[in-house]
This record gives structure tokens, C-alpha cells and sequence, in this order.
């Protein structure tokens, strides 16, 4: 779903890489690898990011729900593999504590009874409803109207991609978006805020 994002990136990004190298000695040539977050730091970030998203949750959730995606991460070494196993696996989050609104690409009427369990762990007593007819609506057109709801309670959307055909969201302190998108990036997860959203799903 959000291929034209890397079909943007891919051809940028590596004949730059060729190119310099072309131009510089051996003892001059980068060593890319020495770029690369080592485990320990992508794993510090994804904490960190576990640690804002689940911020609103009872302590004892938000530390089940970050232990539970530290420890895959611990095994597997991906970022997103381990939050989909921790987060969205069988002992992952619960009803009552919803945290990521998880919607397959086609099943539109999965989205509000989600976006009212996660608005009630923040203790917000507003619903959100769809107010458009039933044959005209999308997923991605749900998540953007969920979006400027939440926005004006003063949360916005953070979007996951999970690299499924699926949509991922998760709502967040306003405050709180900046640090969470850092965060995810760091980790290596791609991360993406509504505006990005709804050019790549337009």
C-alpha cells in the first residue's frame, strides 16, 4: 500500500551511494555499515517509542505491552515483526486497553467500534462515527476523518506500516506525535503522520 513511498526513495538513494564511491580511494570509501544502528540502539528507540504510545494506559499494560515487543525484538531483531508480535499477537493488546487500531484494507466496519475502544483507554467520552454512506467508504478515507476528530480533542494519528495489506493506526497525545514519529523512525519502523498518509492513499 505504500509502495510509490520506497519507489520514491530507492532510485535516489543507491546510485548516490555508487557515484561517491566512484571518485575515492580505498581508505577513503565510507563504511556504511558503520551507519547502522547497532541492536541496542534500535532497540533503546523502539522503547522509547513503546513507552509514548502506551503512555495512556495503566502502568502495568503499558509495561506488559513494551516487555512483550522488547522481548521479540530481542529474538528476531526486526522492529516491526516484533511490535506486530508483542502488540497485535494472541496475548497482545486487549479489549478495554485497545492501543493500535488494525484494519484489513477492504473491511471499512471494523474501524469505528476501534476507534471507540481506543478513545475510551484515553478516557475520551466522545464517539466517532462515519457520516458517510456506506457504498462510498474507504479506509483510508475513515482514518483521515478519524484523524481531524482526534485532532480536535487534541490527539493526532500516528500511522504504522506493517508492510501487510492492512492499515495500522495508533492515537496520540498532540505533544506527543513529534517524539513518537522520531522515535519509530529510529527505530526502523515506517512511521507516517495523516498529511502523509492521505497523499500516499489518495
Amino acid at each position: 500500500m505504500f509502495k510509490r513511498l520506497t519507489d520514491l526513495f530507492r532510485p535516489l538513494v543507491e546510485p548516490q551511494h555508487q557515484q561517491a564511491s566512484e571518485n575515492l580511494g580505498p581508505s577513503e570509501v565510507p563504511d556504511v555499515a558503520e551507519a547502522q544502528p547497532t541492536h541496542a540502539e534500535t532497540k533503546d528507540a523502539l522503547q522509547r517509542f513503546m513507552h509514548l504510545v502506551t503512555a495512556h494506559l495503566h502502568s502495568p499494560e503499558s509495561r506488559r505491552l513494551s516487555d512483550a515487543v522488547a522481548t521479540s525484538f530481542d529474538s528476531c531483531g526486526d522492529a516491526a515483526e516484533a511490535f506486530e508480535d508483542g502488540v497485535l499477537g494472541e496475548e497482545g493488546q486487549k479489549h478495554g486497553r485497545w492501543l493500535v487500531i488494525q484494519v484489513d484494507w477492504k473491511a471499512h466496519e471494523e474501524l469505528e467500534w476501534q476507534v471507540t475502544e481506543v478513545a475510551s483507554s484515553f478516557g475520551v467520552p466522545e464517539r466517532w462515527t462515519w457520516t458517510t454512506p456506506l457504498e462510498t467508504r474507504t479506509v483510508p478515507a475513515g482514518l483521515c476523518a478519524v484523524a481531524s476528530w482526534a485532532a480536535a480533542l487534541g490527539y493526532e494519528l500516528v500511522h504504522l506500516d506493517l508492510g501487510h495489506d492492512a492499515y495500522y493506526a495508533l492515537m496520540v497525545k498532540r505533544e506527543d506525535a513529534g517524539p513518537a514519529h522520531k522515535a519509530a523512525m529510529a527505530a526502523g519502523l515506517r512511521v507516517f503522520d495523516t498529511t502523509e498518509f492521505a497523499r500516499l492513499n489518495s
